[in-house]
């Protein structure tokens, strides 16, 4: 009876799970409350497969349904934190003793790595299955609650839906991002991370499935080789960064689902193979896995990812802000949030910086980052309901009002000091080579002068920067093998690079600066202005070690014993600086100039009553992808950004002389100039060669026009196609006849054309011709034009008392006599063009 009773509800499950979303949700809603445990239990792992697809099954589509589709909110509340299915996660935890396998294979290599020794970890150390004969782990025995939300953190870095992410796009609607699992994402943190002091994490429930953390002795260990702090130093730090070992006053199984959620989101999304492997070992590893060879990483995450992981940064910050008015037991685990955090998204911001291309799209990885370093701008009493309405376009309105950089967040600034300084000369050389005019880009650059130069920020990072060491000769045993593989940073003049100490490359100034070739060499007399009193303040602090053994066991640790840091602030500042600045000069007054262009053609257009009736009927053609409110922004954003790197790194004057005659000069110590280098591209070069750019392909496949209706386009092109495909030889031996319907035949077809095309699909991309023959094309009567002047005729005939056919004939009449009497006037000498080998030529192979 029992059997029957199972296979009844399982049935009645599999049923369920084949409706629409809709009916999908309210029927399992009422199967949770009448299924008994055993049937909820066996059910559980078929439901997350179902909705997750995690083998490359079909899922729910969480990250297809946006907020303008019907099922979103059905979705939505099923999936919530007090929905149906955490309900009957709930009812679920009853019983300890029901566990479920994850798989290792899902997690990333470097959480792979870490269960190898698992015991050594407070959060793995009771959730490995190990082979009793292997020795290997082969999954996770997990509860409910967690076998979810592994599965649901999964779902974002799972290559089997990557293509159905949400793709990179540059543009700010929220409907081209704002899915059910970026909805998920938002609430699940909202509530299980709380941000006010005293907040317990609903419903409250007892499960003492978790095992309490017991002292670790492995926790206690120097790092191996590591010889920058001492022992007193590093138990100081575990101490105030793992839990108290006093249980009675701090029960896990008050905050483990927490705990669940902190480790899992951050170990998953911020160790994503996709991001911390090089592309061509995540291809192999992948491939080498039971999932097929043809499915691959790409390079880039996609936007809903970056938008994901930023919040999960902000919501960090305020978790991690609360604990200093909280006295509850989520306390200790606010005190570890941030440290947790700290290594694994500098590694993952290295690498996608790297790779990222000089697009518009880097707004995402650069608000990003700029999120994780302004802690201070999340505090706990803020609400954090506005996670959800993510707006990139508001961001230097909302910092506008900054606060002061308060000495509180020193630690946390010298604990991530080169997450500040290693990314900043990581990024601002990228706008040397972009184009500074482009809207997209002088707002990404006012972004990052705006943040730095936050009042007391530079003071701070000063402070911090000159408690470092100046250590010619290292002596320190390090380890030849380095895990972090990190890309390499672009060699520079003078800032950082990943090559080995030596005296030549640190602190020094480079010999490029002291060259008297240098093409900087006339700026090391300009005037920098410095406090006395501050830079005394300074010299005082060289003494002062207290920040150098953390800054130096974060460079152990995430760079490497060969990676040579260099200061961010130096006298005179680095020649990127001022190459930068350089640029932004110029860019200032191509981009007013730009502006006055943009005018101008704005008020021919408006100026008259025929610019406006010529606009209505034939709208203007033009390459510019912005508007005029988008050009003048331009030069706005230009100036701040010139005014903030200035006062940043305290540059009183620059002469219009010096950036006069640098303005051609190549960096660093090449000497080469930019004007005599054919092989340097800059933007202006760019746009010279953008304006040469022409079509060669063939004409009926040219992008569709704005002066084109989309659908008409497509239906003329496939009725032309299957024309041309029919009647071919009879046109080509029309076109070539010397008599009167030879001419006739050129002026009602196409004349033959030589298109060229690259072939892909061969080394070098080789240029490829292709000959077209004579042929029909109608795209003609797919432009606005033609059916605007159509309607007009129609309309004027219909008031004159013709009929529509008769208009229609009258008006084909008039064309065929126009085209048959240009033809008598035609040259009658039949073109020298080959009459053999168009009957071989194929429509296929060009449409």
């Amino acid at each position: 009876m029992m059997n029957k009773e199972t296979d009844n509800f399982m049935n009645r499950v599999r049923r369920a799970l084949t409706l629409p979303i809709r009916t999908r949700c309210a029927e399992l809603t009422v199967l949770f409350d009448r299924g008994s445990t055993l049937d909820l239990q066996n059910f559980f792992p078929l439901l997350i497969d179902n909705i997750f697809g995690p083998q490359g099954t079909v899922s729910w589509g969480l990250r297809v349904a946006r907020d303008v589709n019907e099922d979103f909110r059905q979705l939505e509340h099923f999936l919530s934190p007090c929905g149906p299915v955490f309900k009957l996660i709930y009812t679920l935890l009853k019983d300890p003793s029901a566990k479920y396998d994850f798989p290792v294979m899902y997690l990333p290599i470097k959480v792979q790595q870490i269960l190898e020794n698992a015991q050594a970890h407070p959060f793995y150390a009771d959730l490995v299955h190990v082979n009793p004969q292997t020795k290997h782990v082969i999954s996770l025995l997990l509860n409910p609650f967690d076998y979810y939300m592994f599965h649901f953190a999964y779902h974002l870095i799972n290559p089997w839906h990557q293509r159905t992410g949400t793709m990179l796009t540059t543009t700010h609607q929220q409907v081209s991002w704002n899915t059910v699992y970026y909805v998920l994402c938002c609430d699940y943190m909202l509530h299980f991370l709380p941000t006010s002091p005293g907040t317990s994490v609903l419903p409250v429930i007892y499960y003492n499935g978790k095992n309490p953390i017991q002292p670790l002795q492995q926790m206690h260990k120097s790092p191996v080789g590591s010889k920058l702090i001492n022992a007193n130093l590093l138990n100081k730090s575990i101490e105030e960064y793992t839990f108290h070992q006093n249980f009675g006053r701090h029960p896990r199984n008050q905050i483990w689902r927490t705990e669940t959620v902190l480790t899992v989101f951050i170990d998953m999304w911020l160790n994503n193979d996709q991001i911390s492997q090089p592309t061509n070992q995540i291809n192999s590893s992948f491939n080498s896995s039971p999932v097929p060879r043809l499915l691959q990483y790409s390079e880039l995450p996609t936007s809903e990812y970056m938008r994901i992981v930023r919040v999960l940064m902000k919501q960090l910050h305020a978790f991690s802000a609360s604990a200093k008015i909280d006295d509850t037991h989520m306390c200790e685990l606010k005190k570890i949030a941030i440290p947790m955090v700290e290594g694994k998204f500098y590694i993952f911001l290295r690498n996608l910086i790297h790779r990222w291309p000089l697009d518009g799209s880097f707004r995402l990885l650069l608000e990003l980052w700029l999120t994780y370093i302004q802690p201070w701008r999340y505090p706990p009493d803020v609400a954090q309901m506005d996670l959800k309405k993510q707006n990139l376009d508001s961001e230097e309105n909302n910092a506008a009002a900054s606060p002061i950089v308060d000495r509180e967040h020193l630690p946390f600034i010298a604990e991530n000091l080169l997450i500040y300084v290693v990314i900043f000369q990581q990024l601002l050389p990228r706008f040397s080579r972009v184009d500074l005019v482009s809207p997209k880009m002088s707002v990404m650059l006012y972004r990052i002068s705006k943040v730095f130069n936050q009042a007391n920020l530079a003071h701070l990072l000063k402070e911090i920067e000159q408690c470092i060491e100046n250590n010619h000769s290292p002596s320190h045993s390090y380890s030849s093998h380095w895990l972090s593989n990190l890309p390499p940073l672009n060699p520079t003049s003078k800032w950082c690079t990943n090559t080995s100490l030596n005296a030549s490359n640190l602190w020094p100034l480079n010999s490029t600066m002291n060259s008297e070739s240098s093409p900087f060499n006339s700026l090391r007399n300009i005037n920098f202005t410095a406090d006395a009193s501050s830079s005394a303040f300074m010299n005082s602090l060289l003494g002062d070690k207290k920040w150098s053994a953390i800054v130096k066991q974060r460079i152990y640790e995430l760079e490497g014993p060969t990676f040579c840091y260099k200061p961010l602030f130096s006298v005179p500042p680095a020649p990127e600086v001022f190459e930068l600045i350089m640029q932004i000069k110029r860019s200032i007054r191509v981009a007013q100039e730009l502006v006055q262009i943009k005018k101008m053609e704005d008020q021919e257009l408006n100026g008259s009553f025929f610019g406006l009736f010529k606009m209505l009927w034939e709208p203007p053609r033009t390459t510019d992808e912005f508007s005029l409110n988008e050009r003048l922004k331009v030069p706005e954003y230009l100036d701040k950004s010139l005014e903030h790197l200035k006062q940043l790194f305290q540059i009183s004057e620059l002469p219009e002389t010096d950036l006069d005659t640098s303005a051609g000069t190549s960096s660093g110590s090449s000497g080469l100039e930019i004007a005599n280098d054919f092989k340097f591209l800059t933007p202006a070069r760019v746009r010279e060669r953008m304006k040469k750019i022409k079509y060669e392909g063939d004409p009926d496949l040219y992008p569709i026009r704005s002066t084109e209706i989309t659908f008409l386009v497509r239906m003329f092109y496939q009725l032309s196609l299957q024309i041309n495909e029919n009647f071919r030889q009879k046109f080509c031996g029309l076109y070539y006849e010397p008599s009167y319907w030879g001419r006739l035949s050129r002026q009602l077809l196409l004349p033959p054309i030589t298109t060229y095309r690259y072939d892909k699909t061969k080394p070098g991309s080789p240029r490829v011709s292709t000959e077209l023959p004579p042929r029909v094309s109608l795209r003609y009567f797919a432009s606005y034009n033609f059916w605007t002047y159509l309607i007009i005729g129609g309309i004027i005939a219909v008031t004159l008392g013709y009929s529509l056919p008769v208009y229609l004939l009258f008006l084909v009449f008039i064309i065929l006599l126009y085209k048959c009497i240009k033809a008598i006037a035609g040259n009658p000498v039949r073109h020298n063009y080959p009459t053999q080998g168009f009957g071989n030529i194929s429509f296929d192979d060009s449409f």
